[in-house]
């Protein structure tokens, strides 16, 4: 009897990406063979701090009622906000969509240290590597890019890599809570965009402080009167504005292999 042969074989990821992006097995996208697309990224680099994108995920989830795009650490020295739609979108729109949101909330920072798929320039090199698939090994390193979880993504600023390559089933489920956006969520995000940055660029610049503050607010955290396990006392760890930031970022890496429900009490 003649068995599966590897490339045929999906595990619980690749369904995952394939569901969310349309990335079949082992592919990588090209810039250059795009006319469309279902994956957007948003990248923040050099170096790539979570604050400024969390105000980006307050705004689309929490202000706009959109599905939350994934969260990578990129292995080098960036993290991503990858945008999942339910149908390809012509590069036009992405296009649209991206430098929107990068005109509203990123408008500050050094242009160079924000870079987009599809991107603003074509066939950019640095552009069509944002698309290359995510757990993966950075060559000439022992530095591994993971999705994680928003609770996790602030410590990565200063390293954003974990060492070991990433369990993946657990990357699979970090992937199996999200949905994707639909033509009217896309066409309600650029239409937000386009009105309000054509309206009054100053309101829009104060909205960018305003998420910023409750994304990053630690506020009101205490740690519980006993551990209930070591995934808890790993999130504590994380979250302890007085300990050193190497020590957070070692619990938060030790933390990458829990399911959230284990450690996320509330």
């Amino acid at each position: 009897m003649s068995s599966l042969s590897p490339q045929v074989v999906k595990d619980r990821l690749e369904t995952e990406l394939e569901r969310l992006y349309g990335l079949p097995a082992n592919s990588v996208n090209t810039e250059e063979s795009l006319t469309d697309s279902r994956l957007l990224i948003l990248e923040l680099s050099k170096p790539g701090l979570w604050s400024p994108l969390a105000v980006v995920w307050h705004a689309f989830v929490s202000d706009w009622g959109m599905p939350a795009p994934a969260i990578v650490i990129n292995g080098s020295d960036g993290i991503q906000l990858w945008f999942s739609l339910t149908q390809p979108a012509p590069i036009a729109t992405c296009t649209r969509l991206l430098m929107g949101l990068r005109s509203r909330f990123l408008n500050g920072l050094a242009y160079d240290r924000v870079t987009c798929f599809p991107g603003f320039e074509r066939n950019s090199s640095e552009q069509s590597e944002l698309s290359n698939r995510v757990p993966a090994c950075v060559p000439g390193t022992d530095h591994w890019s993971a999705f994680v979880t928003r609770d996790l993504a602030a410590v990565f600023g200063d390293e954003p890599w974990v060492d070991v390559p990433p369990v993946r089933d657990q990357q699979a489920e970090i992937l199996s809570r999200l949905s994707s956006m639909t033509p009217a969520h896309l066409d309600f995000v650029v239409g937000q965009l386009e009105s309000v940055d054509a309206a009054s660029p100053n309101v829009a610049a104060s909205d960018r402080e305003k998420p910023l503050d409750v994304s990053d607010s630690r506020t009101g955290w205490s740690p519980p009167q006993e551990w209930r396990g070591p995934a808890e006392f790993l999130w504590a760890t994380m979250n302890n504005a007085s300990l050193p930031m190497g020590e957070r970022i070692e619990a938060a890496k030790a933390l990458l292999p829990y399911p959230e429900t284990h450690w996320k009490q509330g």
